[in-house]
């Protein structure tokens, strides 16, 4: 039987804040080396300055799960499930 992983949320939601630091520090390790590839890329006219922008905000969205923090707060699907205001 395969390991349940829950969701960032959870992870993050159920974590002792002495946790926190070990957990966030690999993604922002990565994180970092990822944004300056970016950037280097952008410098040598690689990648537009839009282009650029656009790959390290899917880093960011990848890496700390937008989706999951932000997104689910306004998804077309708890949209559909909040009863309207008439």
């Amino acid at each position: 039987m395969g390991t349940v992983t829950h969701s960032l949320v959870h992870q993050f939601a159920s974590m002792k804040p002495t946790e926190f630091g070990a957990t966030i520090e690999p993604k922002w390790q990565v994180a970092d080396r990822l944004v300056k590839e970016v950037r280097t890329a952008v410098e040598k006219q690689q990648l537009t300055p839009l282009d650029g922008a656009r790959v390290i905000s899917s880093i960011a969205a990848t890496l700390f799960g937008y989706d999951e923090f932000i997104l689910r707060e306004i998804s077309p699907e708890s949209l559909l499930a909040t009863p309207s205001k008439r």
